[in-house]
């Protein structure tokens, strides 16, 4: 029993001192990061005034990495319009786009997800949407999947792959054959 004790309290007192190290430890970041991270928080509304946004709109997914090739981490902001109903924000977004802001330069580069159905372009929509970032295209470059659940009982799912091409985004993939390619 005694030796119990002795073994909670050793540990209890090798946390206290870890958390102590912790805590005296200096964090630098830049100011440019500092702004980042201000600006981008799932569930937050985002404003990029550089960019053309509606009013509504709302940060759904986040990732850093580097999408570019520059060596340096970007931010992969997926955003949507979303809705007030009964004063929550709706599970479903629609106007879905992908911003990336480039870790090198801060510039903001868009792809608007967009949907060609009876000649009509809408914008793309879905239920709690995602991001999925790995190196598809086999160049050692992250490329970016989004995922877009459409709700209901058929479990249909819209995909989009997008890879950084000539200081933009580009489309390599899309499962719906209605999806507008650049």
């Amino acid at each position: 029993m005694k030796n119990q004790h002795i073994m909670k309290i050793s540990v209890l007192a090798l946390a206290g001192i870890i958390c102590a190290v912790g805590v005296g430890k200096t964090q630098v970041t830049s100011a440019a990061e500092t702004a980042s991270a201000l600006k981008v928080e799932i569930g937050q509304k985002f404003i990029a005034p550089e960019l053309k946004l509606k009013e509504n709109t709302y940060v759904l997914d986040y990732k850093k990495a580097d999408v570019s090739g520059d060596s340096v981490e970007d931010q992969v902001i997926l955003v949507g319009t979303k809705e007030l109903i009964d004063g929550s924000l709706d599970a479903y977004a629609s106007d879905l786009s992908i911003v990336v802001q480039d870790g090198k330069t801060q510039k903001y580069v868009q792809y608007d997800w967009m949907s060609n159905v009876d000649g009509t372009l809408s914008g793309e929509f879905g239920r709690e949407p995602n991001l999925i970032i790995g190196d598809y295209t086999g160049d050692k470059v992250d490329d970016i999947i989004v995922t877009a659940p459409q709700g209901g009982n058929g479990g249909y799912v819209d995909h989009i792959a997008l890879a950084w091409e000539e200081n933009k985004l580009k489309a390599i993939f899309a499962d719906n054959e209605y999806t507008v390619k650049e």
